[in-house]
């Protein structure tokens, strides 16, 4: 078999091992016979996944890999050298995680029906499987992917077990264009759709220009709207697609995010205050006070209820967002708290702090769950995973930590290139832990072992942000060359160069055009 050519370099060296004894080596030339034999079935069993019904070819599959490796077990008692083995244990593993997959998912376009791919899949596994099956069919790397199974669209959350799809079933998948926003030092941000090349050459990207350097730009939950904001406390909100000013958020401005629901603008502001802004005039709705130092960052919990506060004064504050009443002071951090988060799920505050630790907090009662101890040096950011379970942490140490949320272990310790962190996030499954450093690549780990995955080189000069598109199949980054690049995280090509800023790039983000 032509699949099997990769077998022969090995047989040489596995005569060379072998005892002279003409008995033995005739016992393990068969036992590497049996071995090709085995594998060639194996092989053919892959090859036509749906010639055999589920059950049986589950079967089937198993008592060739059980044999398989009985087989390599007595090659290597015969006297090979276990080194020599390690391709044909290796191809094993990866035959057993393939064997594995018991669902066979038929994707077809949703407005011609044509198929698009046949995916093997778990049903333990997510729709992201799907989009990384599509992909690869299809090298369609720059639009969004939506699956529908009966007449529900498929949730990133849920299992294909969950939404109840069965081996043989078939899904629908709609494609969506992306755009992406890019802002700098420079003073300008920009928004362009993917797929129409370089952003500085697309006659339909919006470019804005501010009267100071942008310190941050977030697009609105439609994606219709990018907020703004300068060094010198301007904030404002313009047009995605013109780029003209739609209004000036009142007030002085430091940050700004926009609420889940679009309504309302939340950032730190100054007198030790933040505020929440209506997000379709800029006016201010509440001033929130309490902190007896200045804000360095205000959030929305997910359902946009709640409004969470970091500040020099140590403390975090958690905010009724309709009254700007105050409902929870969280205390505990002997330093400044540089950054808060809530969970997706809303229970939980997350604060980090220049004292080297990050806290969980209850975001119902205030009470502080874990104190997560570990960093040798000043905290600069943190996040939840989707599931809530594990925390991400970034420290200017130089080191990435992800952390267990109940118990408050420790389960991995990612260094960064040259001891800096310049950024690091979960991939939106949580399965992936992204970290741009001081380097001119960004590096992909495996959020469970640690192992890296993927390294994404391209730059010129050190990568400063990078985020993950919605599905996270694709991710931005920018870097102080002052060009960002879009990057498959699936197999860490570069599919898309933005130039054309002429300061380093601070901010991107991808979603739905």
């Amino acid at each position: 078999s032509g699949d099997l050519l990769w077998l022969r370099p090995l047989l040489p060296q596995q005569a060379t091992q072998l005892s002279a004894s003409s008995t033995e080596m005739a016992s393990t030339w068969s036992a590497l016979s049996n071995t090709m034999e085995l594998l060639s079935g194996l092989f053919s069993l892959e090859d036509s996944p749906t010639t055999l019904d589920p059950g049986r070819r589950q079967c089937d599959q198993g008592t060739y890999v059980e044999e398989l490796r009985r087989v390599i077990d007595k090659v290597e008692s015969e006297g090979a050298d276990s080194e020599a083995l390690d391709d044909i244990r290796q191809r094993l593993e990866e035959i057993e995680q393939e064997a594995s997959k018991g669902l066979a998912v038929t994707v077809r376009h949703a407005v011609s029906g044509e198929v698009v791919a046949v995916v093997r899949a778990r049903p333990t596994d997510t729709a992201a499987v799907l989009r990384e099956g599509v992909l690869r069919e299809t090298g369609d790397a720059l639009v969004a992917l939506r699956f529908i199974h009966g007449s529900k669209v498929l949730k990133d959350s849920e299992t294909l077990e969950e939404a109840g799809v069965q081996d043989g079933a078939s899904v629908l998948v709609i494609r969506s264009p992306l755009k992406c926003l890019t802002a700098s030092f420079d003073g300008t941000s920009r928004v362009c759709q993917l797929g129409k090349g370089n952003a500085a050459d697309d006659d339909k990207a919006s470019f804005m220009t501010e009267s100071g350097p942008v310190m941050s730009a977030a697009l609105s939950p439609c994606s219709g709207f990018v907020l703004v904001v300068c060094s010198g406390g301007d904030g404002c909100v313009r047009c995605a697609s013109t780029g003209e000013l739609e209004f000036h958020l009142q007030g002085w401005v430091a940050s700004g995010e926009y609420s889940s629901n679009g309504q309302f603008i939340t950032g730190a502001s100054d007198n030790g205050t933040a505020r929440i802004w209506c997000a379709k005039t800029g006016r201010c709705l509440h001033e929130l006070s309490g902190h007896a130092d200045d804000v360095k960052a205000a959030t929305f919990s997910p359902d946009s209820s709640l409004v969470a506060t970091a500040s020099c004064d140590g403390t975090a504050i958690v905010y009724e967002a309709a009254s700007g009443r105050p409902l929870l002071r969280l205390v505990g951090h002997v330093d400044v708290v540089r950054s808060v988060v809530f969970s997706q799920d809303g229970k939980w505050v997350l604060t980090t702090s220049m004292d080297a630790t990050a806290r969980v907090w209850s975001a119902t009662t205030g009470e502080c769950s874990q104190a997560l101890r570990g960093h040798t040096k000043a905290l600069s950011g943190a996040h939840f995973s989707s599931d809530g379970f594990r925390v991400l942490t970034a420290s200017f140490d130089g080191t990435v930590r992800v952390w267990d949320t109940l118990s408050g272990e420790c389960l991995l310790l990612l260094p960064a290139e040259n001891n800096v962190v310049n950024a690091a996030t979960f991939s939106p499954d949580g399965t992936s832990v992204l970290v741009a450093s001081a380097s001119e690549s960004l590096r992909l780990f495996c959020a469970d072992t640690g192992e890296c995955r993927l390294t994404l080189s391209g730059h010129e000069d050190w990568v400063r942000v990078a985020s993950f598109s919605p599905d996270g199949m694709l991710v931005a980054s920018g870097s102080y060359d002052g060009a960002a690049r879009i990057w498959s995280a699936v197999d860490g090509h570069c599919v898309q160069m933005l130039d054309g800023h002429a300061g380093a790039v601070i901010a991107t983000a991808i979603a739905e055009a």
